[in-house]
């Protein structure tokens, strides 16, 4: 059986902000920016951020879903 961790919420608003418009559902970048109102290159430049520490992934056509991973791949300071 495997533990149990807690999810982690990034420390930066603007990742907490992208992170609560994902889901396990696929979302467009589109609605992502609809639903955030960020402007694209914030929003963009936040998902790279994001996939990076292992809290969300784009799995093709610019959708991106939320992941509930608890280790990061790449620490980023």
């Amino acid at each position: 059986m495997a533990d149990h961790l807690p999810e982690r919420l990034p420390e930066d608003e603007t990742e907490r902000s992208v992170i609560g418009c994902l889901s396990a559902e696929p979302v467009h970048v589109d609605e992502l920016h609809i639903r955030s109102g960020l402007p694209v290159a914030t929003l963009t430049a936040t998902l790279a951020l994001l996939e990076l520490k292992g809290l969300a992934r784009q799995v093709g056509g610019m959708h991106y879903v939320r992941l509930r991973e608890a280790g990061s791949p790449y620490r980023v300071d």
